[in-house]
């Protein structure tokens, strides 16, 4: 059923026959649904394996790409998810059909004008991972202030942690603190940058797998 918000010229929500409203960024959007009875090509099967993929990682970790994408928003009628996933689907999904899988190097989970991480090393500690990063005492602001932004996904079960706002880019080191249950875990690493006044921020770094 949909809603007309402020009577029948209002904005309307929900779905009328084959249509769906909603509000995306402020807009009235819709778009039609429906199912086809042709068979899907392997090269469309491939693009719906694709964007499963796509789609689910960059929901697990939309906490943190809501950030790591701020400044890409404010200049965008997309979301956060809904820019990650431009990101070209032949560079960050590799394999063979139906074998595919996500290239995790490949994936910027952010994005902006900073300087990424120069470089960046990676340790496991009792308390979780250890990032470090070059650094320069006379670093000059407001690059000294810049904030470190910390990632852990973990693919077998979809857990994720993570750190906003960290040490300072000056710091040269933070830690990320991940839960006894999920050290020995398969995990993807990365590392970011965002202004201290929440700006701007630096493309990712990946930092590895572990485990």
């Amino acid at each position: 059923m949909g809603i007309a918000k402020n009577g029948p010229f209002g904005l309307h929500t929900g779905k009328i026959g084959n249509l769906v409203y909603y509000q995306l960024n402020g807009k009235n959007v819709v778009r039609e649904i429906g199912k086809s009875n042709l068979t899907p090509s392997e090269k469309q099967l491939r693009v719906y394996m694709q964007t499963g993929l796509m789609s689910s990682f960059f929901s697990v970790i939309l906490p943190f790409i809501t950030t790591g994408y701020a400044a890409e928003t404010t200049m965008s009628d997309l979301n956060a998810h809904n820019i990650c996933m431009k990101q070209k689907r032949e560079m960050i999904v590799k394999g063979t059909y139906p074998d595919l899988e996500l290239a995790y190097d490949k994936i910027l989970v952010s994005k902006g004008i900073l300087l990424p991480a120069v470089a960046p090393m990676l340790g496991q500690s009792p308390e979780g991972l250890q990032f470090s990063w070059h650094t320069d005492p006379q670093m000059a602001w407001p690059d000294s202030s810049d904030q470190a932004m910390l990632l852990a996904y973990f693919p077998e079960t979809k857990a994720l942690a993570y750190k906003l706002f960290g040490s300072s880019r000056l710091s040269g080191e933070d830690t990320l603190l991940i839960p006894a249950e999920l050290q020995d875990q398969h995990m993807h690493v990365y590392l970011s940058f965002i202004a201290a006044d929440r700006s701007a921020q630096a493309n990712s770094t990946y930092m590895g797998s572990l485990n």
